[in-house]
């Protein structure tokens, strides 16, 4: 069984040409279960870009099983998780673990979002739900990621997914800026909602007695829910209903497995696509 010692070699090996090598270092790398970002910064190795992307391949599959391993969802699935906050942020720190290259060294979700609200607390000592709003969206760094010409599915590139990528990088796409919202709300002790809006994830929050929709993907905007319906009657009665009901958590939850399984379909990574419809299923229990 390969252990921390080992790395040295098994990385220098990395670059072996004989092809009856990459099996023996993949095998031995899989027990290490995907991630050594901590055994490289003890051991001071460092890893040219062409070596970071080669090894996290090779740690893919260790990152794989480690996810289906440790993934612990209530009895009853998604419905069961109402508002069960500690289950619905550890399954989003499990698929940001999964997402994650397994090299770079970096604080937990549970940390990284301890030390944001940390900061916030620094401006506002008990923020509202609207004043979080505007520090992390409106006068804050959080932005939706960019889409381009080249690059028309951007906001479903995977690291978008990674709450871990998106508090270091301060863009996401419309669901995980939204999760990250509610997360910080629930830490901070202040109500965000969540908004299952077809196509675009949306966050609800009261405003002076009154329900605002917000969304974080553009610049944190908000609207007022009756105004919106006024005058815009031609939404659907799917649409309609969103917008007028909190959405459960797991329900939210279900939503961003099946975005994570669309990306991977996208990009054609079918073991990964498999994995995510395998766990999505112990949600609908």
């Amino acid at each position: 069984m390969a252990n921390e010692s080992d790395l040295p070699y098994l990385i220098r090996l990395l670059d072996d040409k004989d092809p009856a090598v990459r099996p023996v270092v993949r095998e031995q790398l899989a027990d290490f279960g995907g991630d050594i970002s901590h055994d490289l910064a003890a051991l001071g190795i460092d890893i040219n870009f062409t070596g970071k992307k080669r090894l996290s391949r090779l740690l893919a599959p260790g990152r794989r099983e480690t996810l289906r391993n440790e993934w612990v969802v209530p009895t009853g699935g998604a419905m069961a998780m109402e508002d069960d906050w500690e289950s619905f942020e550890n399954t989003l720190r499990q698929i940001s673990d999964f997402l994650h290259d397994g090299i770079t060294l970096r604080p937990s979700l549970s940390d990284s979002l301890d030390l944001l609200m940390e900061e916030a607390l620094e401006d506002h000592v008990a923020p509202s739900a609207n004043e979080l709003r505007r520090w992390l969206f409106v006068d804050g760094p959080f932005k939706g990621i960019e889409k381009n010409v080249t690059n028309i599915t951007n906001t479903m590139a995977l690291g978008n997914f990674d709450l871990c990528h998106v508090i270091n990088t301060h863009t996401g796409n419309a669901t995980s800026l939204g999760c990250l919202f509610m997360l910080m709300g629930c830490r901070m002790g202040v109500q965000v909602d969540g908004c299952n809006y077809p196509g675009h994830f949306l966050a609800r929050i009261d405003v002076e007695g009154r329900t605002q929709l917000i969304d974080c993907f553009h610049s944190g905007r908000k609207f007022d829910i009756d105004s919106l319906i006024e005058s815009h009657p031609e939404i659907s009665e799917k649409a309609r209903s969103s917008v007028y009901a909190s959405t459960h958590l797991g329900v939210i939850l279900l939503r961003y497995v099946g975005e994570v399984q669309s990306s991977f379909i996208a990009m054609e990574r079918t073991e990964d696509a498999a994995l995510f419809v395998e766990l999505a299923k112990t949600l609908h229990v």
